[in-house]
């Protein structure tokens, strides 16, 4: 058993899913069996993939067992299990949607899944990704494949040495079957020649590409060689343990003859990868605790940057180019409606200029005292102060309101229009809101007044 990741996940949720529920195969052949769905629906797992907006949606591969290896439908549940508790682990069922999927028609077991990358714990759909880039998770699933190997007793997998890598462009499209066929005749003619002593280092083998395959070596890299065919305009790239800088020739034909022997863990072994995979499931649980299930951090109110004095066009952070405009135009409502409410809150007007630590401070102590100390009568003064300042910022707010009316109508394009339309809805947000600071402000007023009458009688 062998857990396979494609390269893929930018496309819309039909088309992963259609093709693992497809009666053909990915070369358009009929299927002789089948798919069956084993854990998950596949019209949800198209829904939450077709809502994420960023361009990578979703992790798709494959849990691919040996033509010998037969496991049962409960053991493959088993697997499925195992598989969301060491690559979701922290993460219940319902905090994140998956797909799996059995195929049987290539004479194999196959275990298809996709996961869409989000999640739903935090409630604010963050970017989930259970094949992240890095070494870690590399041994992650190296130390997954060999305890689930062992459990259910077969033999381990062990890579050959002598294998020319392949990508699944090469794997899957016609176009990359042909370069795979020219790479594949070349590499088994400088296997024989490796095998027979006649190659016994990389300078040796970019050499006889040279001089007697008439291969243009157009560069050498840390652990693969690219390489230009006669007549061919780019340069293919061979990856391989033997297209190493660092390669061992004598070593690796040993390698390979060790790889012809199944091979099973020790209960020493089997120890050490399951205290391995153990210790980096708990890595990533902690890491999912910390970024899905703990509550947000608030900053300390003496490091939050003092708010804007005037009001700011509309700008777009790298992160929410690739949002829905009207989520980007949200975001920005509500920053720009914090820092209006903020400066009501504190009896300032909107149009102030900025002020210093010193100032916050000092300004926070008097609203303190006068929340505590001061008369119902000088509180209704506060109040109607705080009203005329309230209109005074509408009337404003009316004025940019007017002139992103305008902007729409006369916008020359659609760019030119978008952004008028996200600066109108700004502003009619943040009016909105003045609006409801300004009728509570009058009804404090108004109750105020109504109690220092009974008060006075």
């Amino acid at each position: 058993m062998i857990v396979r990741i494609f390269n893929a996940g930018i496309s819309t949720g039909e088309s992963p899913v259609n093709y693992l529920l497809s009666e053909r195969d990915h070369a358009g052949e009929q299927r002789a069996v089948m798919p069956f769905v084993l854990s998950g629906n596949p019209d949800t797992t198209i829904a939450v993939i077709n809502s994420i907006q960023r361009k990578h949606k979703y992790v798709s591969g494959a849990i691919a067992f040996r033509d010998t290896e037969r496991p049962t439908r409960e053991q493959l549940h088993g697997v499925i299990r195992t598989f969301k508790e060491t690559f979701c682990p922290g993460l219940s069922g319902d905090q994140f949607n998956s797909l799996f999927v059995l195929h049987e028609d290539k004479g194999n077991t196959e275990v298809h899944f996709v996961v869409p990358m989000i999640e739903f714990a935090s409630g604010r759909g963050k970017r989930m990704n259970i094949h992240p880039p890095g070494g870690q998770n590399v041994r992650l699933y190296e130390a997954f494949t060999q305890v689930m190997n062992h459990r259910l007793g077969y033999a381990q997998v062990i890579a050959d040495p002598l294998k020319l890598a392949m990508s699944g462009f090469e794997r899957r499209t016609k176009v990359g079957q042909r370069d795979r066929d020219n790479k594949l005749f070349l590499h088994k003619r400088l296997t024989r020649m490796i095998r027979s002593g006649e190659v016994a280092s990389r300078d040796q083998l970019c050499h006889v590409l040279s001089e007697e395959f008439g291969v243009e070596i157009t560069r050498q890299g840390r652990d693969y060689i690219s390489a230009k065919f006669p007549g061919d305009a780019k340069a293919k790239r061979f990856r391989g343990p033997f297209y190493r800088a660092d390669a061992d020739y004598g070593r690796l034909l040993q390698q390979a003859q060790e790889v012809k022997q199944d091979r099973y863990l020790s209960p020493a072994e089997y120890e050490q990868a399951r205290t391995t995979l153990g210790a980096l499931v708990e890595v990533r649980r902690q890491f999912n605790v910390q970024a899905y299930l703990s509550p947000r951090r608030l900053r300390p109110a003496s490091s939050r940057p003092v708010p804007r004095t005037t009001y700011k066009p509309i700008t777009k952070t790298q992160k929410e180019i690739s949002m829905k405009p009207e989520v980007a135009a949200i975001k920005q409502i509500v920053r720009d409606a914090m820092e209006a409410v903020g400066l009501i809150r504190a009896g300032r007007p909107i149009a102030t200029i900025r002020r210093s630590k010193a100032d916050v401070l000092t300004s926070m102590r008097s609203i303190r005292e006068r929340a505590v100390y001061q008369p119902d009568e000088d509180r209704a003064h506060t109040d109607m102060d705080l009203v005329h300042e309230v209109e005074g910022a509408l009337g404003a707010i009316q004025s940019d309101i007017n002139g992103a009316t305008s902007d729409v109508n006369h916008a020359k394009t659609s760019g030119e229009r978008n952004r008028a339309e996200l600066r109108l809805i700004r502003l009619t947000a943040q009016k909105r809101r003045l609006q409801m600071q300004l009728e509570q402000a009058r009804v404090r007023q108004l109750n105020n007044i109504a109690r220092n009458k009974l008060l006075s009688r």
